[in-house]
């Protein structure tokens, strides 16, 4: 009897290590922000052509508001240069940055053949944030790793930083903005979005 209740314990141990739960299996509200913010691109994608540029960032936007702290992520991609910006200057990047996100979103999640978002965990991390892996499954069976790093503001856990197969877009874009910043200087930094903001609303 005692080996009996052993192998059940020991075949218990090893079916909670392998488990790997799916989307709706966490209660935490950073994985409900995550999982707002995906069902909402999943929307946009199906009803692509329908909405057009125009309805998906009408759609997306209160959402990426919702669940993004597009100031913080603003003034994080700039580093060690936003303390040399006039107080007008951060403001109008803020503004543009802003704008290219939403914009992003917008012009790439523009068709649907059957991708699939799913939430995989939720860990917390040090500084008061927490990370959330996700998946993002192609029509073709390609796997995309999604995974965002939130942290808590005075409503509910905001997303600060994504890494897209463990490449952080924060870290890209600060070595990209930097660069121009030190070479060109703020003028061109903000033509450089504006011309990305352009390339994503020609997306079709």
């Amino acid at each position: 009897m005692a080996l009996i209740l052993r192998n059940q314990i020991v075949v218990l141990f090893f079916f909670c290590v392998l488990w790997v739960p799916g989307q709706g299996a966490f209660a935490g509200e950073a994985s409900e922000s995550i999982s707002q913010l995906q069902t909402t691109l999943i929307k946009i994608m199906k009803e692509g052509s329908t909405l057009g540029y125009k309805g998906r960032w009408e759609t997306i936007t209160p959402v990426i508001e919702h669940t993004h702290d597009l100031p913080v992520i603003a003034k994080i991609a700039i580093g060690r240069h936003w303390e040399g910006l006039t107080k007008e200057q951060q403001q109008k990047f803020t503004n543009t940055f802003q704008e290219l996100s939403n914009s992003t979103y917008a012009g790439r999640f523009n068709s649907y053949s059957g991708e699939q978002f799913s939430v995989i965990s939720e860990k917390p991390l040090k500084k008061n944030r927490v990370l959330v892996q996700t998946r993002f499954v192609k029509a073709d069976g390609e796997e995309i790793r999604f995974n965002y790093v939130l942290h808590q503001t005075s409503d509910q856990w905001k997303i600060i930083n994504i890494m897209v197969n463990g490449v952080s877009d924060l870290a890209l874009k600060r070595t990209e903005y930097g660069g121009i910043l030190k070479k060109d200087g703020f003028p061109a930094l903000l033509e450089k979005l504006r011309t990305q903001i352009q390339e994503n609303e020609d997306r079709l």
